[in-house]
């Protein structure tokens, strides 16, 4: 697998300032953002050498990330409910190259923004996001991914990341099977909206006969029995990040064949709940 882009750079570059770097941004972005660098390894299928190595590579972006953190911080406060291994997914783009990527839900948009400089350390991609908003009302009883009142759906994307970018709002039930259709296949999909196993079911059962050999497929709040099945009935297993709910799988040779019995699989298996 050939990794080109920010390569170059990365050749030329300094360890140690690199390292200091990493350091910095998992700072900027909370401890949960610290990277599991065996995780990237086990679900793109590649050396824990080379993940190591994609993980580093989002010290080129800095710039980027303190603009994500700004944004976010404009509003009065440092954290949303956001994606808990925003340098992972980076990681999962930069190594497994895809073209067509569709995210279910975004929020402030820090898993945007991460999936969005996956594309542009790759040169080639673009992210379809999909989000049903859900705006404060008030200083209390608020969900925590809220967003706040005059913001939108990913207010937060740094402004050179968005020419890559397809927002579009509305609810997934509504959004996803157009936009699949529209596209014909999907190289990576994550799938970040709160626990739900009917609309889990939904979007499990519109992604299936998009994928093709290679594809991704990553979820966070998620029931672990539904997507250790999911994954199994395209022929898969699923890595989860310890202590979490975050899991993924990638989709092997052969995945795109015998499409209804294995969707009758997911659906039997997501039915059931947890």
């Amino acid at each position: 697998m050939k990794m080109v882009g920010v390569e170059a750079r990365w050749n030329s570059g300094d360890s140690v300032k690199r390292a200091r770097s990493l350091v910095q941004t998992v700072k900027l972005l909370g401890s949960r953002s610290r990277p599991e660098i065996s995780w990237v390894s086990k679900v793109t299928g590649t050396t824990v050498e080379r993940a190591e190595r994609a993980v580093d590579e989002i010290t080129m972006y800095s710039e980027s990330i303190e603009e994500l953190s700004r944004n976010i911080e404009s509003t009065g406060r440092s954290y949303y409910a956001q994606f808990p291994a925003p340098l992972d997914l980076f990681a999962l783009v930069r190594l497994s190259r895809p073209q067509n990527l569709v995210e279910s839900g975004v929020a402030s948009g820090v898993s945007s923004t991460f999936l969005l400089l996956g594309i542009k350390a790759n040169s080639a991609g673009i992210l379809h996001s999909i989000d049903f908003p859900v705006f404060r009302k008030g200083s209390r009883g608020n969900q925590p991914w809220a967003i706040p009142q005059g913001m939108y759906s990913g207010w937060a994307v740094p402004t050179k990341l968005r020419e890559r970018w397809d927002l579009r709002q509305g609810r997934s039930e509504d959004l996803l099977g157009p936009l699949l259709g529209e596209i014909g296949t999907l190289d990576l999909y994550c799938h970040d909206s709160p626990v739900d196993v009917k609309h889990f079911e939904f979007e499990m059962e519109s992604i299936r006969k998009y994928l093709r050999p290679g594809s991704l497929v990553v979820a966070d709040n998620t029931d672990k029995k539904v997507f250790d099945e999911a994954a199994r009935s395209v022929g898969a297993e699923a890595f989860y990040r310890r202590h979490s709910s975050l899991g993924a799988f990638r989709c092997p040779e052969g995945t795109g064949t015998e499409r209804n019995s294995t969707r009758a699989v997911v659906r039997h298996a997501i039915s059931k709940g947890p």
